[in-house]
């Protein structure tokens, strides 16, 4: 959003609800009202035309067709951040408005300095920032070692719990399974980069991720093969670095054969975390991330083991592991094969949904020693 009077666009569902969207504007001496639209053909041609700073919508999750209408919106005018104002105050009228890209929900009662004083957070938030986000890689040694569902579940734990805006990027193109992980299906994924490219801004970026929780996003992959080669390195460099610009963390899981796409992320992240399991072949995997890590010029000091599945029948223990490496893992996470099993199939974080098992524990730990100085992100 510009620093200059903003240009608002405002839809109503009722004559009482027009009345107070244009009482709200004129009560804001900074805003510019472009129109006040109740028909929803005309309203979208002029947001698409006129690609105002601000949607002011009045917001009721009963009306047929308003939730895909700011679907369409948030792709459509992608420029413009969207105001709701309800009747309808409870969690799940207003957690609807979020996953759809409410940047603001006004009470009924909200007057016309409430809706300045909103107006001056969506300003104060667009505005560019010299402060960047960490980036955290978490990469499987081998297929199968249980990388993705860390990666979620230290994203899930960081934004849940610890207050960080957080981005999951699923950067195995070919076959990522964080959406699938979380139960959803995006229409818009890291495909969608490529197709966007010379227009790509903070802005886009934001309409190509989904809305996974309060603080919580994610940009999917296109779990497509043949889609994936067309994502190039400097697709994947430009999508961090405005994940990073709005985001205090960005998690990257990546795929455990290196490609262009996740040289790139290897290139930006500050920490990458190796994820192995306690086995021969889990050694011999991680022997060789570890030594590509070293040609790719990463410190030891950049890269992290982490130990799953500890404890399973006819494992090594954590000790062979960090002997046979030569490299004390930062975290051993117990093997509790059903509980993340369970979360897979019913498409839910294991944190979430069985935060007191072992194995949340301890990925809960994991998280609080790498995101202590976080909690207070963008």
């Amino acid at each position: 959003m510009s620093n200059n009077d903003p240009q608002i666009l405002a839809y109503h569902l009722t004559r009482q609800g027009g009345e107070r969207l244009r009482q709200l504007v004129a009560g804001a001496p900074q805003a510019k009202l472009l129109g006040m639209e109740s028909a929803v053909e005309e309203f979208e041609r002029k947001a698409l035309q006129l690609q105002p700073e601000v949607l002011l919508v009045e917001f009721d999750p009963e009306e047929a067709g308003l939730s895909e209408l700011l679907a369409r919106l948030r792709r459509g005018a992608h420029r413009a951040s969207l105001v709701a104002w309800s009747h309808n105050l409870s969690s799940e009228s207003i957690l609807l408005a979020m996953r759809l890209g409410v940047r603001e929900y006004l009470p009924s009662q909200a007057d016309g300095p409430a809706f300045a004083d909103a107006l001056q957070r969506l300003m104060a938030s667009s505005a560019p920032s010299d402060q960047q986000g960490t980036l955290l890689g978490v990469m499987g040694v081998k297929g199968g070692v249980g990388a993705s569902s860390l990666a979620l579940s230290l994203a899930w734990v960081a934004s849940q719990s610890m207050g960080a805006r957080v981005a999951l990027v699923d950067l195995d193109l070919a076959g990522g399974d964080l959406a699938a992980l979380l139960d959803i299906e995006p229409t818009r994924s890291m495909l969608h980069v490529v197709e966007e490219f010379e227009r790509l801004d903070s802005l886009l970026m934001d309409s190509l991720m989904v809305d996974v929780a309060p603080g919580l996003r994610l940009l999917a992959s296109p779990g497509d093969a043949v889609a994936a080669e067309e994502i190039k390195g400097p697709h994947v460099e430009r999508s961090l670095e405005l994940a990073l610009s709005e985001h205090a963390l960005v998690v990257a899981d990546l795929p455990s054969r290196v490609d262009e796409a996740s040289l790139a992320a290897l290139d930006k992240a500050k920490l990458l975390l190796l994820v192995t399991e306690p086995t021969v072949l889990g050694l011999k995997a991680a022997r060789r991330a570890m030594e590509l890590c070293h040609n790719l010029g990463r410190e030891k000091d950049d890269v992290a083991l982490v130990i799953n599945r500890h404890g399973a029948k006819q494992c090594l223990s954590a000790k062979e592991v960090a002997r046979v490496l030569k490299l004390d893992p930062l975290a051993v996470l117990p093997n509790e094969s059903p509980v993340l099993m369970a979360a897979a199939n019913a498409g839910r974080p294991p944190v979430r949904d069985w935060p007191r098992s072992k194995w949340s524990k301890s990925v809960a730990a994991l998280a609080k020693e790498l995101f202590s100085g976080n909690g207070d992100g963008k």
